[in-house]
């Protein structure tokens, strides 16, 4: 083996995201579906399809390609974060970070439901620009859980609709959503019992977002641009700590205005 080829090896990260394992080097990612022997290769930002892609099931090359693409977009200048995001009356854009389960969708879709429109219910892509963040939109459905009838009564009666073999037994729910926005106000969000919402700061603000856009960490020739893309919207926009829990759902309007 030449020195060049076990240097590269060395530099070679092995991470894994939804379903899917991946092996990064400086330039190329090597993805694997980790149920099916399906590969996609992105070097540059370029795609193209790997051993057994073509012959896979629609579902792997959908997470194939979900990841893919979030790598392609790093070399435009777009970071996908793991977020929600919803849009008021103004047209400023309010981003909710958080872990899976952490009520990301949920809270978008209360905010929703008071006439905001959605840009994403489980991810956003963000672009730092000049003098603005833009915040485009990763669309699917809203995935609301039926236990939350009482907050949402139009979930009532549905329970049939969730998803088959969902632990938290989400209904797919349709909304009006919006292609792209501006940033207004970045807010980083765990479950409690006493809800709060309370301003952080830059440190905190960036420290969250690298835990919900983890590609940053990959080593590769992007991974520089990305974090400082990342510490860069963390100082663009207001950062806010929400601690939430049902009684926050029902008097979101305390919160977040409605009306703006």
């Amino acid at each position: 083996m030449s020195s060049r080829s076990a240097a590269a090896r060395m530099s070679a990260i092995r991470w894994r995201s939804n379903g899917v394992e991946g092996v990064t080097t400086d330039s190329v990612s090597t993805l694997r579906h980790l149920g099916e022997n399906a590969e996609l290769h992105v070097t540059r930002g370029r795609l193209s399809r790997g051993v057994g892609y073509a012959s896979a099931s629609r579902g792997a090359r959908q997470s194939l390609a979900r990841v893919g693409a979030v790598l392609r977009l790093r070399e435009h200048n777009r970071y996908y974060v793991h977020a929600s995001g919803v849009v008021n009356r103004k047209g400023l854009a309010t981003v909710f970070v958080g872990e899976s389960g952490s009520g990301k969708s949920t809270l978008a879709f209360a905010l929703a439901r008071e006439g905001w429109s959605m840009l994403g219910d489980d991810g956003v892509v963000l672009e730092p620009r000049d003098d603005s963040v833009l915040v485009h939109g990763w669309r699917s459905h809203s995935l609301i859980s039926a236990s939350l009838s009482s907050a949402f009564p139009e979930l009532r009666g549905r329970e049939s609709e969730a998803m088959p073999q969902d632990g938290r037994k989400r209904i797919p729910l349709t909304v009006a959503h919006v292609g792209h926005a501006r940033l207004g106000a970045l807010v980083f969000i765990r479950q409690g019992a006493h809800g709060s919402l309370r301003q952080c700061g830059q440190a905190h603000a960036l420290t969250a977002l690298i835990r919900q856009s983890p590609w940053v960490l990959l080593g590769d020739a992007s991974s520089t641009v990305h974090f400082e893309a990342l510490g860069r919207i963390a100082g663009s926009v207001p950062s806010f700590e929400f601690v939430h829990g049902h009684a926050e759902l029902l008097r979101i309007g305390d919160f977040f205005d409605p009306a703006a």
